[in-house]
């Protein structure tokens, strides 16, 4: 599956779509929390401004009155008075070290200067039209002196507090945002623990019906054109419960894996994934003679290379409108309603991997596509039915057929079974029969093999030198030649149906 990768962000603020005066109205609303103020006066505006564009008291202390001990009377600070900050804006493109030294020599008088002065540009100021900013208000005499770019203005937009001054300007609100994004949460979490409610905590193979948000034609196929091919409603066989989403099986097909030479393929013909059609009945997703036909080609590979592949699609629980667990009477399981894409359906990616067993699985990074399954598939048959041959097992491998076991390897040093070929059948010599029906081993692969290779196997898994010794009756050896047969074992009322045991 590809991963699935979301990402919400804000993009750089339009400073550039605000007029000169607009910039100004701006800076203002920012640079009321800046310093506790006596007043601040927009003198840009009204033209003649003697280079303000914002002209701000900074507040003092509560004075205390004058009284009548006190000898000078007239330097106590009136209340209205504080330290004078000079506010200037340019709502210009660039501001390098030269245009800052004018705008603040045009600015600043070194005789009279302000005790505070800022500058406020939509760019991204360098570093020496910093330095240069700070050597001219030194030398000019000036306390305080800041320099708000594009970067200081967006951190000071994105703050809490200047919420309500991003959304007046730039119809922006991060607030807004936040309540947005919660709603989303609630509603994942809530589609989420509902489909737990109904399919329980281990939901695999459990099955549900996938529905087009957007269709109206349900439940009535014939009136969908191309319903083959994009069918707006789908049952499919859930896989599990990712935490991004459901995740509900769409392929499993035969396939080929040679971990050696990292080569393998898969045949998309015999999809081995079950659904259900509108009666109810399991039913695989291709006809049974495809699949009979692709098994019989696939039995046929060496067991160490026969895998399958499996393609599993990702459901986004914020994709899911609704969930109606009752189903009806067409699907009497849960229904899903989803947008689909017109490419992927309801999904958002897939995850592909190949099953070499049941707890086993390989990913494809690093693995070469080979060609080994062919376009079209014949119609198995069995080769020779060798009713005078019996097959001479011993009791552990008698008892692995007894109890479930469908696949063996035979090994054979003295040339014993030299006669077999793949798709031959042959009896077992004292297997069991149930209720008239008899078991017999149909080969699948015939090749040979040496024995210091086989023994070099068995030092990373020492049931397979057992296995061998117990079948061969000795130990085994480096210069043995050893004919490895694999086989599968089918009952003799499928011979008759010519087919092999599915």
């Amino acid at each position: 599956m590809a991963k699935p990768h979301v990402t919400r962000t804000l993009g750089p603020i339009h400073f550039e779509d605000l007029d000169p005066h607009r910039f100004e109205d701006l800076i203002r609303q920012l640079a009321y929390d800046f310093r506790p103020w006596q007043s601040i006066e927009s003198t840009g505006r009204g033209g003649a401004d003697d280079g303000f564009d914002v002209r701000a008291y900074e507040e003092l202390r509560a004075a205390t009155r004058p009284t009548e001990d006190d000898p000078e009377p007239e330097d106590v600070p009136h209340p209205m008075e504080g330290n004078v900050w000079m506010i200037q804006c340019k709502r210009e493109k660039e501001v390098g070290p030269k245009k800052v030294a004018s705008i603040i020599s045009d600015a600043v008088d070194p005789a009279n200067p302000p005790y505070g002065y800022i500058l406020a540009a939509p760019v991204h100021f360098s570093k020496a039209a910093h330095d240069k900013f700070r050597e001219e208000l030194r030398g000019r005499g000036v306390m305080e002196f800041y320099l708000w770019g594009a970067g200081e203005l967006e951190d000071m937009l994105y703050q809490p507090k200047n919420d309500h001054v991003l959304f007046a300007f730039f119809g922006i609100s991060l607030t807004t945002r936040r309540r947005s994004r919660a709603s989303e949460i609630r509603s994942v979490v809530s589609v989420k623990n509902k489909l737990l409610r109904v399919l329980g905590e281990d939901p695999r193979h459990k099955s549900v019906l996938v529905r087009d948000l957007n269709d109206d034609k349900y439940p009535y196929d014939e009136d969908c054109r191309d319903f083959d091919k994009r069918p707006p409603w789908k049952t499919y066989s859930v896989s599990s419960l990712h935490p991004l989403g459901l995740v509900v099986s769409v392929g499993k097909y035969f396939a080929y894996l040679d971990r050696r030479r990292k080569e393998w393929d898969f045949t998309r013909t015999g999809n081995l994934a079950s659904t259900l059609d509108g009666r109810h009945t399991r039913r695989q997703t291709d006809r049974d003679e495809d699949r009979i036909s692709v098994k019989g080609f696939w039995e046929q590979l060496p067991r160490e290379n026969r895998v399958t592949f499996i393609r599993n699609g990702l459901i986004r629980y914020d994709a899911i409108e609704y969930v109606d667990d009752k189903g009806d009477c067409e699907y009497d399981v849960p229904h899903i309603f989803v947008p689909f894409d017109a490419e992927r359906g309801p999904f958002v990616g897939f995850l592909e991997y190949l099953q070499i067993n049941e707890h086993q699985h390989e990913g494809l990074s690093g693995l070469v596509r080979k060609e080994v399954f062919p376009s079209s598939f014949p119609v198995p048959t069995f080769g020779t039915i060798h009713e005078d041959k019996v097959i001479q097992l011993d009791a552990a491998t008698r008892s692995s057929l007894r109890y479930g076991a469908g696949d063996i390897t035979l090994y054979d040093v003295a040339k014993q079974y030299g006669y077999l070929k793949p798709t031959d059948v042959v009896s077992i010599d004292g297997a069991d029969e149930r209720k008239g029906d008899r078991k017999l081993l149909k080969v699948t692969s015939v090749a040979s093999a040496k024995g210091e290779d086989l023994l070099k196997a068995c030092e990373e898994d020492p049931a397979l030198k057992a296995a061998i010794e117990r079948q061969i009756g000795r130990e085994l050896r480096k210069n043995d030649s050893v004919d490895v047969i694999e086989a599968v074992s089918i009952y003799d009322w499928q011979i008759e149906q010519n087919r092999p045991v599915l």
